[in-house]
This record gives C-alpha cells, sequence and structure tokens, in this order.
C-alpha cells in the first residue's frame, strides 16, 4: 500500500523542512548549552530561528553564561521564523527514523512530522528567549584549529566547584603574547600547562595579547565542539566552526605568574611508565589517603604505599638519572596518575630543582609542549 504524505489543513501554516542528519547536527550542537532544568523555563528550549530568504535555520542554547548557534540547510516556507521548542521534545524528534522532518505552526504550538508520526509540540515565541550582549570589537582573532584538543591535557588540573579559598582557580586560563597561546589549569596542588602557535585569521595582521580566564564548563564545551576560529573579546570568548558558533562568557581576572612554579630542573630520574602504570593505581585499595612514597637509592627506586594495615612494596630500576639525583618524597596518587595520563612516552622523567636553586619541592613532567607540575606532601 503507497504511503501518503499528510499535508497541513487549512489552519496550519508550514514553516520548514529539514532532512533528520542536519536536524540532529544542530540539535546536538546546541542543545550542549541548553540546561535540562532551569528556574527560567525558555532556557530549557531551542531557539530556532529563519528566513525565506537563506534557506537556512539556526538552532540556539544557551543557559546565558554559554550559547551554542548552529546553522545547517533547510526549505524555508515563512517570511521569518523565530520560535523556541523544548529541548527534550526535540531529543525526542531526532530520534526517530525519518528521512526528512517538517514544523508547522498551529495557533501556539507546532507540529512536527517525521515519517507517519505526528507530534503536537508547545512553543514559545522567539522574542522571549535571552540574548548574550557581546560588546566592542574583538581585542584578538586567531585561527587555532589545535587548540580545543589541547583543552583536556590541562583542565583536569582545574580546581573543583568546591574549591572556595582561591575562586581564581576553577577556572582555566588562556593567554596569547602574540605568537603561542597557553592554557593553564592549577588547583595549587598540581598544574598542568600546554601551548601552541597560533596564526592570526587574516595574512599581514598581527594577534594583540591577551589573558582571559574561562569557566571549565566553558572551556569543556568548546573542546567538545571543537571550534577552529576564535575572537577575544571584553568580556567574551566567541569560537566557530563549520556554521557553529559558541559564545562563553570569561572572567577578565588577572591570573598568578604561574611561570614560577615550573621548576629550574637541574636533577632528574626516569622510569618506565608501564611500571609506573601498573604500580601507582594500587593506592586505591592500599590506602584511601592516597599516598604513593618513593625512595630513590642509585639505580633503583622503593615505591610504598599504605595505610599502616596493609602496604604495597615493589622496586623498579631508574633507567636514568642525573649525578647528583636522589629522589625521596610523596605524593597525592590520584594527581600523579592524571599527569601522568598525559605523558604518551614509554619514559617518564621527574625534574626538579636543587634546593639550592628553589625553596619549594615541586616535581615537572613533561612531554612535547605539555608540561606537568606536582607538589609533594608533607608526610
Amino acid at each position: 500500500m503507497a504511503k501518503t504524505k499528510t499535508k497541513p489543513t487549512n489552519t496550519e501554516s508550514l514553516m520548514l523542512t529539514i532532512t533528520r542528519k542536519h536536524l540532529s547536527e544542530a540539535f546536538k550542537a546546541a542543545s550542549q548549552a541548553a540546561p535540562s532544568k532551569s528556574p527560567l523555563n525558555i532556557l530549557t528550549h531551542i531557539r530556532l530561528q529563519a528566513t525565506e530568504e537563506v534557506q537556512a535555520v539556526t538552532f540556539t542554547g544557551s543557559n546565558t553564561h554559554m550559547t551554542v548557534r548552529a546553522t545547517v540547510p533547510a526549505e524555508i516556507f515563512g517570511d521569518c521564523i523565530d520560535i523556541c521548542l523544548p529541548a527534550d521534545k526535540l531529543s525526542a524528534l531526532v530520534g526517530m527514523t525519518a528521512e526528512d522532518v517538517s514544523f508547522t505552526a498551529k495557533d501556539a504550538k507546532v507540529i512536527a512530522r517525521a515519517g507517519s508520526c505526528r507530534l503536537t509540540i508547545p512553543s514559545l515565541p522567539g522574542r522571549d528567549f535571552p540574548e548574550a550582549r557581546i560588546e566592542g570589537d574583538p581585542v584578538a582573532v586567531l585561527d587555532a584549529p589545535g587548540l580545543t584538543d589541547m583543552i583536556p591535557t590541562v583542565s583536569f588540573a582545574v580546581a573543583g566547584m568546591f574549591r572556595h579559598d582561591k575562586p581564581i582557580l576553577r577556572n582555566l586560563w588562556i593567554e596569547c603574547d602574540g605568537a603561542a597561546v597557553h592554557m593553564v589549569g592549577c588547583d595549587s596542588y598540581m598544574l598542568a600547562a600546554n601551548s601552541l602557535l597560533v596564526a592570526p585569521a587574516e595574512f599581514g595582521q598581527t594577534i594583540s595579547p591577551f589573558g582571559v580566564c574561562l569557566a571549565a564548563d566553558g572551556a569543556d564545551l568548546l573542546s567538545k565542539v571543537g571550534a577552529t576560529r576564535f575572537e577575544i573579546y571584553e568580556k567574551h570568548i566567541v569560537g566557530s566552526r563549520d556554521g557553529i558558533r559558541i559564545e562563553c562568557g570569561h572572567q577578565g581576572a588577572k591570573y598568578f605568574d604561574w611561570r614560577r612554579m615550573i621548576p629550574k630542573a637541574d636533577q632528574f630520574v626516569t622510569f618506565s611508565r608501564d611500571e609506573l602504570l601498573q604500580i601507582c593505581p594500587l593506592h586505591r585499595v592500599f590506602d584511601q589517603k592516597g599516598v604513593i612514597r618513593f625512595e630513590q637509592d642509585g639505580a633503583d627506586c622503593a615505591i610504598t604505599i599504605t595505610d599502616g594495615m596493609q602496604a604495597v612494596d615493589a622496586e623498579i630500576p631508574v633507567k636514568a638519572r642525573s649525578d647528583e639525583a636522589h629522589l625521596e618524597n610523596s605524593f597525592d596518587g590520584p594527581n600523579l596518575l592524571r599527569l601522568l595520563g598525559q605523558v604518551k612516552t614509554d619514559d617518564v622523567a621527574l625534574s626538579w630543582a636543587s634546593k639550592e636553586k628553589q625553596d619549594f619541592s615541586v616535581y615537572l613532567l613533561q612531554d612535547g609542549s605539555w608540561r606537568g607540575i606536582l607538589t609533594s606532601l608533607r608526610v
């Protein structure tokens, strides 16, 4: 039996049709900024905007701090479309298998047709949707395709939301010296930093230096979407790629001088990464405090994990070391493992400055442009 297409009745007005692929792409991008629950009900909605001249529709999701706009091709049948639909209803629509979806306006509702299925969805006027106001001209514009790939390599070191004594450490620090962008995450016990050479958006231009604090959730969103072009404003960072635009508010607060934490290392010991990763995770079972102690004696190093009742005692060879190196210190196991997770080489070097050069005990791990700093414990 031949399938028949349901047509809008005289009281309905066809707004747009869109392929399921484009609907899915736009919704998945925009919904990442839309909260599932909010005191402001409209923020749980996705805004749809389109004009007949452009033949494309823009999906917008926002929590007022972050906004994502995704523009995809669509067939438009109205002079101006501007409505808000609940994100959970759109999510259900995206999960259907029909190749094309049509949206029809009927009173204060929208009828979405996907194959033989007809969904009646309540809508809100688009004019009620809160808009982020980006003021002034950008301080800097740069093309940096690899920048968002760096975010996970440092954001794990950002302090958690319940860290109240130093609120600035809840943010990812992003700075540019005109030639490279540096990203830093720190919780005062460990620090992770990475850098990337960047180019101006237009040939012959220069990149103005800048430094901003970006909340961890905003950085995570930029990473997920994979922005490649960035505009830095006084109060916002705008990232974009392939029809997707992310707007994140940032703080202009000044960060601490993170470079001072990187030791001027003159001592080092090198271990097999695989051997460390076999032993260090045992702190989860043998010591709830997560303390891992290293005691090096020449070409060997003892590693101890204990809570007084049970213990792990292991000895691993030192693969390389400086002439006067002597490692004898305790470290926080979870932080050590987070830093080790960023080192992809077969061997891992722990470097530090002798007491004559630096008066605090911090240790350096590195791999390419990435740097990890770990403070020792006083046990």
